[in-house]
């Protein structure tokens, strides 16, 4: 019998144990660890969870379910305008050329700061006739003092003292009006006022050669910005004028204006409460109460005026901006509502995302009764309190599609 070499035993046991080792690691490989074989419990139907990292999170705004007892019954075009009460065009009570601006457009100016700066030949002509009827008046008291004492010593006779007091008193009534004349344009001779109601200031004063200064300081009558300048250096300016130098305006209110059909005057009175939306600030709702109705209609378009006034402290709005306006009224009834944007049309149905923690939505038919393209009216789906995407809802969507 032939005997087998030890080393080639040893190879071959070698060979088996690593035969042995390779198969036990196969298996080993093929077959998952029992926590990893544990199905993870399934996720709901429409639930969205984004990791708290995810850089989506910063697309999405929620806003929260509201309750109102009110309810739109009118859609009104609207625009903003400047609030009459509360703005001033600025006009030249004098005929001149004006010298220099000292405001420019968007400025914001007090009450009696310079506008512009006027050459005046009128104001000239009332420093001028101020300083001699006020040199006259002088004059005459002196003749009036001189003719009682010479009448107490019988050296004139009655006529004259009766003269030369009617002579001081008609000095004084020249010197007054000069006075008032200044006082309108804000000269030395008094403050405030204007010559058409729109312009307040002035300068007329004696120069040092003792001759006179014709400048006219054209001043704003109001706090407020300068919305508009069609003042030129070096322009003619007049008191005739059909166009104004300078509009100022307060603009921490606005009047909101809407033409309102016939069918609707008889929802419309003064307090009604507007509800006015526009594209220049998206996403916003902003309050005004109406404060005049029209009397009678339009014959062309029949439509009445209505104006509102509408708050504006944070200056986010501007004159001239157009939009909606919706009518408000009273509804005993309480109604769920969302900003329309929220709303997801998905097939047939309509669907809100609701968050129900940080990066967990959860998306939900709901029933709409009413959408005025701003806010919708919610019949069921929605409890008051829960809060919806308005902004990033779309994303959602398209991520709750992609779940199996």
């Amino acid at each position: 019998m032939m005997r087998v070499p030890r080393s080639l035993i040893a190879r071959r046991s070698a060979a088996l144990i690593a035969c042995v080792a390779a198969v036990s690691a196969s298996s080993a490989c093929g077959r998952k660890p029992a926590a990893e074989t544990t199905d993870a419990p399934p996720r709901q139907d429409g639930e969205i969870v984004l990791d708290s990292a995810s850089p989506k999170l910063a697309a999405i705004s929620v806003d929260t379910v509201r309750v109102t007892h009110e309810r739109a019954v009118a859609m009104l075009a609207a625009q903003l305008a400047l609030d009459e009460n509360h703005t001033v065009r600025v006009f030249s009570p004098v005929t001149g050329r004006v010298r220099s601006l000292l405001a420019e457009p968007g400025a914001h100016v007090a009450a009696g700061t310079a506008l512009a700066r006027i050459a005046s030949a009128d104001m000239s002509q009332a420093t001028s006739d101020q300083l001699k009827a006020e040199a006259t008046m002088a004059q005459m008291a002196a003749a009036l003092t001189r003719a009682e004492d010479l009448y107490s010593h019988k050296v004139i006779a009655m006529k004259d003292l009766e003269q030369a007091r009617s002579d001081a008193a008609q000095a004084r009534a020249e010197a007054d009006r000069a006075r008032q004349r200044m006082a309108q344009l804000g000269g030395a001779g008094g403050t405030g006022g204007s010559g058409r109601s729109e312009a307040v200031g002035g300068s007329g004063r004696p120069d040092a050669a003792g001759g006179v200064q014709g400048d006219f300081v054209l001043r704003s009558p109001i706090d407020g910005l300068v919305i508009d300048r069609t003042a030129n250096a070096g322009a003619e300016v007049r008191p005739d004028a059909t166009v104004p130098l300078f509009t100022v305006s307060s603009l921490d209110t606005l009047w909101l204006v809407a033409s309102a059909p016939q069918r609707d005057l008889g929802k419309l009175h003064t307090g009604a409460h507007l509800a006015f939306t526009t594209d220049a600030a998206p996403g916003h709702t902003f309050d005004a109460r109406v404060t005049y109705v029209g009397d009678q209609l339009d014959p062309v378009t029949r439509t009445t005026l209505v104006r509102a006034a509408i708050a504006n402290r944070d200056r986010g709005l501007r004159a001239m901006v157009v939009g909606v306006a919706r009518l408000m009224a009273a509804d005993e009834s309480s109604h769920v509502v969302v900003p329309t944007r929220a709303l997801v049309t998905r097939g047939t149905e309509v669907v809100v995302f609701v968050e129900k923690s940080r990066g967990h939505f959860e998306r939900r038919p709901v029933i709409v009764d009413d959408d005025d393209g701003t806010t919708a009216t919610i019949r069921e789906g929605l409890k008051p309190g829960e809060r919806v995407v308005t902004r990033g809802s779309i994303l959602l969507s398209a991520e709750a599609e992609r779940l199996p």
